[in-house]
């Protein structure tokens, strides 16, 4: 019997010999296959500072030329309907740094701070033996670190305090303040690409979170022109009417008055959103080209297959819909994100376009899926690995959105908002304000709230379950330094 087996062997060893001295048995399709599944892949987070949804030209904006956003997008996936969890700076980089909520992270405002038990997905991937970085705008800080100063989890630190500077700015390395010439977003993708081409084995993973195109929204020079000479269209709910809207609206100060952005104090001139509306985009173009550079480093360096790269933005903007500014209420240019991720390893399907509901927490779930990490048991988001490789169902119904009162803004309520692929319910925190629904189908640019209308009363009672079930599913609580 030992010596049949014996022989079997032999036999056996002389059939796959050739291969093995011609190297095709392990480099086969199949084991390149295999190869690819159990690597852990490089990572390149990139993120905009109020970049809406729509300004891409793959999303078709009127004018804009974005052709290494559009890239990602043609050898990738775009999710068109990405949404922030939370449409404020501070609170939503720290929730696409933490997967959490910002009333379970601590970030409920701008000038909060994150709580100390609470670990990033950067500090779990560099324990797990990753060469981490981070470039560019943070904003929130920590009991230990104020902001922009380096903070645990990464290797390399490249920010500024608060907003920074387009032009010239000080930058903070490693925890060393240094002046700088040259435009940011120029600055910070080269010290990522510095990052990227460094010689070590280890695989590596940057956040590079961009300041454009916030105000006061100052292009790179070389655009300074561009767009000079086209027409631009007007939002369709421009300086629309506010009636049915929230008292604290209706009654508002106009966003971008304290910076001096618009002269008298108010957004809704065509003056201003005219010029503004050209350098926003400008802006945009900047950040186009840093992508450009890091697609372009992938490339040259064979790193492009085992990198996966998203982008996507903290929150939205408004273009002077509602004759608004800024970002903050739940209205869609405000929550909606782009959302753009390509991984050649494993991401077959590019080109897609999906329009299954995704959030922003749902990117710390998916790098840590991927990263062979697994998914945290407390983190608020999915993995959207179903979607990315399986062609899978995505079986989310709706998406929890918070915001909650910021102290420069205390006429801005805090509120909820849930919202589905048709419908969208607002509640307010804040006594007075009177809560919002709004049918997406027949109004999508919502102009009107129905939610009185005995015709949507059994609609408006189903979203005010869900929305108490999602209260539930997320540990909801109103922070206690909100009132």
């Amino acid at each position: 019997m030992i010596l049949e087996t014996v022989g079997i062997l032999f036999v056996f060893i002389l059939l796959i010999y050739p291969f093995f001295l011609c190297g095709s048995f392990f480099y086969s399709g199949f084991w390149l296959k295999l190869k690819r599944k159990f690597m852990r892949p490089n990572i390149i987070f990139s993120m905009c500072d109020d970049q809406r949804h729509d300004c891409m030209s793959c999303a078709d904006h009127q004018f804009i030329a974005t052709p290494n956003l559009d890239r990602l997008a043609e050898e990738g996936i775009r999710f068109t309907n990405g949404f922030t969890g939370i449409p404020l700076c501070a609170p939503s980089r720290a929730t696409h740094l933490t997967g959490l909520y910002p009333h379970q992270h601590g970030v409920v405002h701008n000038r909060a701070q994150l709580k100390t038990e609470v670990d990033t997905w950067p500090e779990l991937l560099q324990k797990a033996g990753y060469r981490t970085g981070f470039f560019g705008k943070i904003h929130y800080s920590t009991t230990t670190q104020p902001s922009g100063m380096p903070q645990a989890g990464f290797d390399r630190w490249v920010s500024f305090q608060g907003q920074g500077e387009y032009n010239d700015p000080t930058l903070i390395i490693d925890g060393e303040s240094i002046r700088h010439q040259g435009y940011n977003t120029d600055l910070l993708a080269d010290y990522a690409n510095k990052f990227i081409m460094n010689e070590d084995e280890r695989p590596w993973a940057i956040c590079v979170w961009f300041k454009a195109p916030h105000g006061p929204f100052t292009p790179p020079s070389r655009y300074a022109d561009s767009y000079a000479d086209i027409e631009l269209d007007l939002p369709k709910a421009f300086n629309a009417s506010t009636i049915g809207k929230p008292l604290s609206l209706r009654t508002r100060k106009p966003m971008g008055h304290e910076h001096g952005w618009y002269p008298d104090g108010t957004f809704i001139r065509d003056k201003y959103w005219d010029q503004f509306m050209r350098d926003y985009v400008r802006t945009i173009q900047g950040v186009d080209d840093a992508m450009g550079s890091f697609l372009n480093t992938l490339d040259q360096n064979g790193l492009t297959e085992n990198t996966m790269v998203i982008h996507t933005s903290d929150h939205g903007y408004f273009h002077g819909e509602f004759g608004l500014a800024d970002k903050r209420w739940m209205y869609d240019p405000s929550i909606r994100i782009p959302y753009l991720i390509r991984y050649p390893n494993l991401v077959q399907s590019v080109g897609k376009s999906i329009d299954d509901l995704v959030l922003s927490l749902d990117i710390p779930a998916t790098i840590m899926d991927f990263c062979g990490l697994g998914v945290p048991n407390n983190y608020q988001g999915y993995s959207l690995r179903p979607l990315l490789v399986k062609d899978g169902k995505w079986n989310r119904q709706n998406v929890f959105i918070e915001y909650f009162e910021d102290p420069p803004f205390p006429d801005l309520p805090s509120m909820l908002c849930l919202r589905t692929q048709t419908r969208k319910l607002i509640r307010y925190l804040r006594s007075g304000e009177g809560d919002e629904f709004y049918d997406l189908d027949q109004d999508p640019e919502e102009r009107h709230n129905v939610i009185n209308e005995p015709n949507y009363a059994e609609q408006v009672e189903d979203l005010q379950r869900q929305l108490d079930s999602a209260k539930l599913r997320y540990n909801f609580a109103k922070p206690e330094s909100i009132r």
